[in-house]
């Protein structure tokens, strides 16, 4: 069985737009990938709300996925790949080259994980490292509506930058790489999240791209 550890923010969490409560486990698009893939894979959910790639939120310490990944790597070990869907919430304090600079320590962490984050039982990927960044989906054009006091006031035309700088980052560390916008968009409510057919329609992707990182 492989096991595929995404390690992501509310998107992957599964955030119903507007609401703050969470899908359901087979609307989410990691639940969608499961059921796709079958039984031959294990699909690990880390998502967490506001989880930023290497930036800290100075009213939540603990969103700066750079501190997290270790805890996430160890407990879920072994791991055959890991998922990285973050970036999003990198926009509430720097832009879009900014986060995928932060992606790039994440993947410097990870390619290195046997060595910084040592387990003497259990080694974290024991068949090789294997990577897929998910460059995150745009925000919704009316974010920049919204009021300055929005976390993601006039961030949209950042958004829609992830790709391309995310695939580059991607291919400097030997990643896989898929763009989540090409497949599902925030949602008018509240402009970051997901509806359902966004979860569907990624999940597939994702699912896909899974299934051809080990053909």
């Amino acid at each position: 069985m492989k096991r595929v550890l995404c390690y992501g923010d509310s998107n992957t969490w599964g955030y119903v737009p507007g609401l703050g409560v969470r899908h359901p486990e087979d609307v989410r698009w990691t639940g969608v990938a499961a059921k796709l893939l079958g039984p031959d894979y294990r699909i690990i959910e880390e998502g967490m709300n506001g989880r930023t790639t290497t930036f800290d939120d100075p009213y939540y310490d603990f969103h700066n996925g750079k501190r997290g990944l270790g805890y996430a790597l160890c407990a879920h070990a072994p791991l055959d790949l890991i998922v990285v869907g973050l970036g999003s919430n990198d926009l509430k304090f720097t832009d879009a080259i900014g986060s995928s600079k932060g992606l790039q320590e994440l993947l410097r962490l990870i390619g290195h994980a046997s060595a910084c984050y040592p387990d003497p039982i259990s080694e974290i990927f024991p068949n090789g490292t294997k990577i897929l960044v998910v460059s995150p989906i745009h925000l919704h054009p009316e974010v920049d509506r919204q009021e300055p006091e929005f976390d993601f006031y006039g961030k949209y035309e950042q958004s829609c930058l992830f790709a391309k700088y995310f695939q580059p980052a991607a291919e400097l560390y030997h990643a896989a790489f898929l763009d989540a916008a090409a497949y599902a968009a925030a949602s008018p409510t509240d402009g970051v999240h997901m509806e359902p057919e966004g979860h569907r329609a990624l999940g597939k992707a994702i699912a896909e791209k899974i299934q051809e990182i080990f053909s």
